[in-house]
């Protein structure tokens, strides 16, 4: 027998299965947006960023990144010059600093509003950034007083220079302001918050190995005494500073 009941119940529309006019907003899957923010990551690192690069940023097999390559370049999003790279397009650059805007302003709202651990928000941002519309974003950051940096540091305009360096790049004597942390896995940012390695901090470099690049660093403690730590090269990379008592330029609203 036929089942006449009336159904009254309906799926929202940010729901439904998508139709052809969504077909370029489906096409945009959280995987693309990952590689095409990535790919902006590794653009401020290096001057060319190959497919090897590109896959173990991503912790994948390089035949993974050159099929994700073609989609990017379908999408254009990116554009691939076989032995000179692969670049992102405006529209892909555009893409990737609205998705780090996002994904700030996220990790902002998960520690100073949700009080969420420091060193444990940037894989939940990561996920979230996703599906989060411009307006949501700048209700954010209305609702956050406009912060300029995300907990870790990194300035919510991706686009914003602020000035500072590597701390590997700096030399016995010289003492510091830390501005950023960039490695942003959880096991890391334990460790940095474990020795007091954080944005805002002030730090002496004290000495450094010849061999292994070790350094022995004198970090304030929020007692305002001074404590010896010593890290190697790779954490070394990750940590940004500048000169103490440096003034930054003012940032630009959000």
């Amino acid at each position: 027998m036929r089942d006449t009941r009336e159904v009254l119940l309906r799926v929202p529309p940010s729901c439904r299965p998508k139709g052809a006019h969504d077909h370029e907003k489906s096409e945009l899957t959280e995987s693309i947006e990952e590689y095409t923010e990535g790919i902006y990551r590794l653009q401020e690192e290096m001057e060319i960023v190959g497919t090897g690069d590109i896959a173990k940023y991503m912790c994948v097999r390089p035949a993974s990144v050159t099929v994700m390559l073609k989609k990017l370049q379908e999408l254009r999003l990116a554009e691939h010059t076989p032995y000179q790279g692969v670049r992102l397009t405006e529209k892909g650059r555009n893409l990737s600093i609205s998705l780090l805007r996002k994904h700030r302003l996220v990790e902002r709202m998960l520690v100073d509003f949700l009080e969420l651990p420091w060193d444990d928000v940037h894989d939940l941002a990561c996920k979230l950034e996703h599906y989060i519309s411009e307006d949501v974003a700048d209700r954010i950051a209305i609702a956050m007083n406009f912060p300029t940096t995300c907990p870790h540091g990194n300035p919510v305009d991706a686009t914003f220079n602020d000035g500072s360096r590597r701390l590997e790049t700096c030399a016995v004597g010289e003492k510091l302001h830390v501005v950023k942390v960039t490695d942003e896995r959880v096991e890391f940012l334990t460790y940095v918050l474990d020795i007091g390695l954080v944005p805002g901090v002030h730090i002496e470099l004290k000495a450094r190995t010849p061999f292994g690049d070790v350094m022995t660093l004198s970090v304030e403690c929020e007692n305002g005494t001074m404590n010896d730590v010593s890290i190697g090269r790779d954490v070394a990379t990750s940590i940004w500073v500048t000169n103490a008592g440096w003034d930054a330029a003012k940032q630009p609203e959000i």
